[in-house]
């Protein structure tokens, strides 16, 4: 046992931070709070260490007054301070940490043309297709699902910029080796899984002004309402894969999606082989369950065994038993009609016959018995 130095356990949480003195004692920084106020030892008010640190002026440091509390809580035991865990780091699967690698390169960086020149079929068929789009509810063109273009939401101030991002989007994930499928959805294959590609762009709603009196008090005796709310386009690009799940790139003060294409590729390859290592670790956990099935119906079958084995000898020992019984009662039998004289030809028989079926029932003797040993199968009378 030791006892607490209280003089230097002040020094040390007016010197330095709870959670950094905490760690010498082997507590956290609640633990240590506590430990002080048992020890009658004040510590500095929350908010200290932010002033602290913004140079504004804070509390000095108490004196240390006496301590008028239980004794034995001025003791510890010696044992020695937690140590902090080490930190873990986790190793990238080699598949992802290639495309990582390949797509910082400064070479293979993604650029988007000022104009369409060669454009990507599918961005030709997309064009074509907004020519005679469908309008949402908040008033923003997009490809009828019919036809066979890319999924893009945006207004018409925005749809040249979008098409030549997807032009040279698609174009870069074909030329790394990716399939790009277009039809209800676009979807990009990467290392065999497949991620939806859609590209959106943001609204702000906008409530119209204040209708007229006159209106107002029509809506509110018809119970309807004339205040239809307006949507007006941010002009800020989205492109989300996956819905936002395996990544998303959007337009910000700093960057805008252009400079962003390579980021967008690498998390969808991190999102597939997300899903690879899952598919992987499931089959291999399938192995490991049809291993463990089928190592419990081998146990299974030579416990079946066993115990048919088991039943048979508790038959045979009870035939046994059986055969033992018939043979005591028929020398008590046989002691009893020679006693009484002579026996007629109809005891002799019968005493045959009856030894003869204890034979057959005693295990010892595997003795067979012409008509107790043949199989009788009964046809029905149906003619079945």
């Amino acid at each position: 046992m030791e006892q607490y130095d209280r003089a230097l356990l002040l020094e040390q949480v007016w010197t330095d931070p709870m959670t950094a003195v905490a760690l010498h004692y082997g507590l956290s920084d609640v633990g240590l709070k506590k430990l002080c106020a048992r020890l009658q030892i004040p510590t500095p008010m929350r908010g200290y260490w932010a002033k602290f640190k913004a140079g504004k002026r804070v509390p000095s440091k108490p004196k240390l007054k006496d301590y008028t509390g239980q004794p034995n809580c001025l003791w510890h035991s010696s044992a020695p301070p937690r140590q902090p865990k080490p930190t873990v780091i986790e190793s990238v699967d080699p598949r992802l940490e290639a495309i990582l690698r390949y797509e910082k390169q400064p070479g293979h960086a993604i650029r988007v043309a000022e104009r369409l020149t060669h454009p990507h079929r599918y961005v030709v068929q997309t064009r074509e297709a907004l020519l005679r789009p469908v309008v949402d509810q908040r008033g923003m063109p997009s490809p009828r699902r019919s036809e066979q273009a890319l999924n893009i939401k945006v207004s018409a101030a925005l749809q040249c910029r979008a098409l030549r991002i997807a032009d040279a989007l698609i174009k870069a994930c074909e030329t790394r080796g990716y399939a790009v499928v277009v039809g209800e959805r676009t979807q990009v294959e990467i290392l065999g899984i497949s991620i939806s590609l859609r590209f959106f762009e943001s609204t702000k709603r906008s409530e119209p002004g204040s209708p007229p009196r006159t209106l107002v008090k029509a809506e509110r005796r018809n119970g309807s309402s004339m205040s239809t709310p307006q949507y007006l386009p941010t002009g800020l690009l989205q492109v989300l894969a996956d819905e936002g799940y395996g990544g998303k790139i959007t337009d910000t003060a700093n960057r805008r999606v252009e400079q962003q294409l390579n980021t967008l590729i690498s998390r969808m390859a991190q999102r597939a082989v997300e899903f690879l290592v899952g598919r992987e670790e499931r089959a291999v956990a399938d192995v490991e369950r049809r291993k463990q099935h089928d190592a419990a119906l081998a146990l299974k079958a030579q416990q079946d065994g066993e115990r048919k084995k088991l039943q048979e000898l508790e038959d045979d020992a009870n035939n046994w038993r059986r055969a033992s019984a018939l043979r005591e009662y028929l020398d008590g039998l046989e002691k009893s009609i020679y006693g009484a004289g002579a026996p007629t030809e109809q005891q002799v028989a019968y005493l045959r016959w009856a030894r003869a079926k204890a034979d057959w029932l005693d295990p010892l003797n595997l003795q067979a018995d012409e008509l107790l040993d043949h199989p009788i199968d009964i046809p029905s009378h149906y003619g079945w």
